[in-house]
């Protein structure tokens, strides 16, 4: 008697649980819902963000909000949209896929496009439970399994992430002819990085490569852990080594690769997830010659773009040079000023802005899209797919140098 007593107390207290969880995430949802009709009742078109400011992606969160906000600036500063300011409403997710979802879902009450959150994993499981809920989500929509989730309302702020990669490896490979046999550096935790490491068994030997082994790296190693992945790829004598992992890790086991007899730094090509402060700060010099690719150039020269960098590295949250610039900044400026572009299209404001919830013509024009012009250049969508230029890069010492200017 006394163990089933116990086992009801168990399962009551279970409930309970479940039951709060489950009352925090409306409040939150209908939190969020209410900050955004109040952005409209006081006179402002929103650009709706789920924010990542802290959790996991707390760094590129920051980064990316800030991108969104200097585009709302930017904007006002030029006379606001069809009468109105445009004004970034936010909420930050803790990197937690449950609240990304009961924010989301509070934002489509009250909004008909949504931008972020950055990450893969949230991103995916609101597509996974986000059913009809008629809301374009401008998201990490950039690998193809995720966008197939939910046609036509994920759209992906920044371009394919697997085609991004396949062509780096491509390039590198083209201008190396003599490395055949080669070991993949991967992180199965990350859907997206299985999902693009499986692209490249099926198509690598397309492009005269045989890879030898592929190392499975941890998120959240430590020294020993470095060394006993690079020893695993210095055991198949290869003739070259990919990385499709994040930079703290990638550079620490590149280091580990160089000291232990990897002379010629062109054997080693990149991922775009890994270019950032960690690779640069942890590798310094012994990242020259090595191949990396990325969505923006640090470097590039026009004037938007400039303004840009000089009012990023003067924000009190992102010192640094040009090379720390996080790459969703692009990418969140250029989509922030899409939805601000649509806004002007449509004629929409903040009193018929509501009107426009559920209108398959918007929808539309986000999923494939006329060109618009982005801080660096030319993008459009194509069924919710962002096309633009990728950009490849080898180091000279410490320096990334476009291969184009090569």
């Amino acid at each position: 008697m006394k163990h089933r007593i116990w086992q009801a107390l168990v399962i009551v207290g279970l409930l309970l649980v479940l039951y709060r969880t489950a009352a925090l995430r409306d409040m939150q949802a209908s939190a969020f819902q209410e900050k955004i009709e109040q952005c409209l009742e006081e006179g402002a078109l929103p650009i709706v963000v789920l924010s990542q400011e802290s959790g996991e992606y707390e760094s590129l969160g920051k980064s990316a909000l800030w991108a969104a906000e200097y585009a709302a600036q930017q904007v006002n500063e030029n006379g606001g949209i069809n009468g109105c300011k445009v004004r970034v409403i936010s909420e930050n997710t803790n990197s937690d896929k449950n609240k990304a979802l009961s924010l989301y879902q509070g934002a489509s009450q009250a909004s008909f496009v949504v931008l972020g959150p950055i990450d893969a994993p949230e991103t995916t499981y609101i597509a996974k439970n986000a059913e009809r809920n008629k809301t374009v989500h401008i998201a990490a929509y950039s690998y193809a399994d995720s966008r197939q989730l939910m046609p036509p309302y994920g759209i992906s702020y920044m371009s394919d992430s697997e085609e991004g990669e396949l062509e780096e490896v491509r390039v590198w490979a083209q201008k190396n002819p003599d490395i055949k046999n080669i070991v993949l550096y991967t992180m199965s935790e990350d859907e997206s990085k299985e999902n693009t490491t499986e692209l490249f068994q099926n198509t690598l030997s397309d492009l005269g490569l045989h890879i030898l082994k592929i190392v499975d790296v941890k998120q959240g190693a430590e020294d020993l852990d470095y060394s006993y992945y690079a020893i695993q790829g210095l055991n198949e004598d290869a003739d070259g080594y990919v990385f499709l992992i994040r930079g703290k890790e990638c550079a620490n086991i590149l280091v580990k690769l160089r000291e232990h007899g990897v002379d010629e730094g062109r054997r080693i090509s990149t991922s775009f997830s890994a270019y950032g402060g960690e690779l640069f700060d942890i590798a310094g010099d012994m990242l020259d010659g090595v191949s990396i690719w990325n969505k923006i150039d640090p470097f590039y020269k026009g004037n938007t773009w400039q303004k840009l960098l000089n009012a990023y590295e003067k924000s009190t949250s992102n010192t640094g040079s040009s090379l720390q610039v996080a790459n969703p900044v692009a990418d969140y400026y250029d989509a922030a000023k899409a939805i601000c572009n649509c806004y002007e299209q449509f004629g929409i404001t903040c009193e018929n802005y509501e009107s426009f919830i559920d209108n398959p013509e918007v929808v539309q024009w986000f999923y494939n899209s006329e060109p618009m012009q982005g801080i660096q250049s030319l993008f459009y969508w194509k069924e919710g797919q962002k096309i633009t230029d990728y950009q490849f890069f080898v180091f000279d010492g410490e320096t990334p140098v476009n291969r184009n200017e090569q």
